[in-house]
This record gives C-alpha cells, structure tokens and sequence, in this order.
C-alpha cells in the first residue's frame, strides 16, 4: 500500500482488538485511542487472522486499511513460531510500508506476529526513528506460550536454562534453545526504551539478560473503556453481594477455571449461598477443554452461571455487579486487565498468590490471595471473602491503577530524543 501518512507515532501490535480481545492488544488500543483523543499524531497497525485467512484463499494487498488511522496487515508469510518471516518479500513490503509512515517514534507492543527481524529490517530503514517495546509476557523467555509453565506437570518453571528448557521439549535441541535466547536478546536490546506492565515482569527478563535499554515500569492505562468516568463510589453493604463471585475471562489451560470450579464446591459446604458467575464463556466453551468437569457442572446447578461473551466496554458494570472478581491463574500473569477493570470498579479481588497478580492486589487490603492451583485454599478464601463487613472494608479501598495524565507523561517521556 503506497500511502503516505503523516503520523508522529506507530503503534504496532500482534492483534486488533475488535477481532482478538487479549489484554496485549486492548493494552495497546487503548495507548492509540487516548493519544489520539490527546492531541497527538497517532497510526495503529495490527496482526490480524482475519486478513490473514482471507488473503490464504484469494490475491490481496498485504496491508489494508481498517479505520481512519488504523491498518490491518496479514502474516501468512510468518515462520511457525511467528517470531521471524519465511518470506522475505512479504516481510520487505511490510517493512516498506512501516518505514514509509512519517513518524518520529515506533511503539511495538509484542514482537509475537511481527518478527524479530523485520524489527532489525525497520530499525535499518528507519534509524532517525526511536523505539520503544511494551514487554506483555515473557514469550521471548519461554518457548511453551511464554507462560513458564513445566509442558509435563503444570508446575511453574522458575528459571530458564537449555537444559530446563529441552525436558519440556525433548524433541528440540540444546544449540536450537541457545541460538534462539542470543538473537532474541540481540534485538531486544536494540530498542531506546522498554516498558514493563509490572515490576515481577521485569525481574523476569533482566534475570533472563535483558539489560541496556532504558527500562521503566508504566502500568497498562485502559482508557477510556474504564476510565473516562471518575471511579463509582462504593457499593452499600450487602450479604448477597458479598457472596457473589465473578469470573472474567476465557476458560484456557492456564486461566484457572477449573480451579475455580473444583473450590466452589468446597466453599458451598461452609456457605451455601455463595454463587459464581462466569463472563466471557458458555458452559460448553469450559467443557471443550475440561470434558471431565462435566458431572461436577451439572451437580452445582444454580450455584454458577455461565453468561457467554461480552464486550470489553461493558467490564466495568459487569463487575459492579458481583462482590468480589476472582482471578485464578496457574500461570505468572504479568498485569492482567482484568485487574484494573475491577480495581475501577471498586470490586475487590482474590487472585492466586504470584506474579504479576500478587504485585497488583495487597492481600488484606484491596483483596485476597490463594495458593496458585489450590482449590482447597481458594474456597477457603472464598469462604473468608463471603463475610459482608470484609468485603466492605476491601471495597473501600480498591483504587484504580495509573491516571491519564501519568501515562501520557511517561509515554512523552520516552519518546522525546534527550530520553
């Protein structure tokens, strides 16, 4: 697409919201619509499986056109891994068409479904430019979905080496998970500036060697899906209320569910008025995964509730609607959104005790913490949590997370040539 624009900043990101709602893209969407609605030059270019597919099966451009300001690219031509092309004209077009935007700054939000080196190929055609990289997940540090999360057991896999590396994936080889870390970090450092979502993110891949970029820890600001109103006040006390828990997410391998589903159970024999809503997942999207959480379902009858997806617009009021949000990850979540949508709406939380989650959630004070994969201490908690004069004090002290005017300030920060 020979287009010339005139954008101060690219934001580049791994999906587009409106066809993928994970917190990477959202994270990155919101950046582009609050810097728009500031003031400032701003393109948004995504990954999109849409264009993708569509482009498998007839000729079209690489890059398309989606909104006023935002464009669509397909990666068809992407290694399997999608962190490096197989194409190297899909990888140069799209490369011509980034370095042809009239901008001073580029701010990926992944390298995931852009490539490492198509990073070098822009850095290259664009050495005027700066660069900047929000860090959403540790991918770069583990080939398992960069959850670091043992492939045989579940278990957490604290620390990366070749050897840890190849007992998850025995058909890879050493010299395969060496090469790999040296040219991630290669480009990685190349970046001026690198933002975290979390300080446990950022011990995570400074442990790992990535050090020499100017680094900062800046929190996700969700915009104005979340904050374009100052926060509700706080609820009035209510027993229901308290015993009412909510589930925000997809039912997948690693968001804990079924943890979930297997404490409820438990809680019920201690509080039998505690009842859980599901958003985001019918009762057969839990099943297709979990198969054998089929009687156990059934058995809760009308202690849970599965409402099906919804909009990210709509988080907020959802989770007015519930006493607590529960976040039950077996994995190292680094700042899930689901946290500050519930953080501004003055939802307490009970999330499993690491990572990101434990950083963003002070037990006894803004929420609760469990034991990661635990059903029996989450329904301990959960029991804990039911009681009306708790839930109370946690609600009036939930605030939310970053203002607008820090972000912007953080974001300028970085992108001014003296940082």
């Amino acid at each position: 697409m020979a287009e010339s624009l005139s954008r101060g900043v690219c934001i580049l990101s791994h999906a587009h919201p409106d066809f993928s709602k994970g917190g990477g893209e959202l994270a990155a969407y919101y950046q582009f619509t609050t810097q728009r609605a500031a003031g400032q030059r701003v393109v948004f270019v995504a990954a999109s499986e849409t264009a993708t597919q569509y482009a498998s099966s007839r000729p079209i451009e690489m890059v398309l056109r989606h909104a006023p300001d935002e464009f669509l690219y397909t990666f068809s031509g992407m290694a399997e891994d999608r962190l490096a092309w197989n194409d190297p004209q899909q990888r140069r077009v799209l490369v011509e068409f980034l370095a042809g935007l009239d901008c001073s700054v580029y701010h990926l939000h992944h390298y995931w479904r852009i490539g490492v080196d198509l990073i070098v190929d822009l850095m290259v055609a664009r050495p005027d430019a700066r660069f900047v990289l929000t860090l959403h997940e540790m991918l770069a540090i583990c080939l398992h979905h960069g959850q670091m999360v043992k492939t045989r057991s579940r278990e957490l896999c604290r620390q990366d080496s070749p050897m840890r590396c190849l007992a998850c994936f025995p058909e890879q080889t050493l010299e395969r998970f060496i090469l790999r870390k040296a040219a991630l970090l290669h480009t990685l450092r190349r970046f001026d500036q690198l933002f975290y979502p979390s300080q446990f993110i950022r011990d995570r891949y400074e442990a790992w060697g990535l050090t020499g970029p100017r680094a900062e820890v800046l929190e996700n600001y969700l915009g104005s899906a979340t904050h374009g109103a100052p926060p509700p006040p706080p609820m009035p006390a209510d027993p229901a209320r308290a015993a009412h828990f909510g589930f925000f997410g997809q039912p997948t391998a690693f968001k804990g569910l079924d943890v979930l589903l297997r404490a409820l159970p438990l809680a019920l024999r201690s509080r039998p008025d505690i009842v859980l809503t599901v958003y985001g997942a019918e009762r057969e999207d839990l099943l297709r995964p979990f198969p054998s959480l089929d009687p156990l379902v059934e058995d809760l009858g009308a202690a849970v509730t599965f409402t099906g997806r919804y909009n990210p617009a709509d988080a907020v009021s959802l989770m007015r609607g519930v006493g607590w949000v529960i976040v039950p990850s077996i994995w190292w979540e680094n700042s899930p959104v689901v946290i500050q949508e519930a953080r501004h709406a003055g939802t307490p939380l009970i999330v499993s005790g690491i990572g990101g989650m434990a950083e963003k959630v002070l037990p006894g004070i803004d929420g609760l913490h469990f034991q990661r994969a635990s059903g029996v201490d989450l329904a301990r908690a959960m029991v804990q949590a039911a009681d009306p004069a708790l839930h109370q004090a946690m609600a009036s002290t939930v605030r939310p997370v970053i203002d607008r005017a820090a972000f912007l300030d953080a974001l300028n920060a970085a992108y001014s040539p003296l940082a």
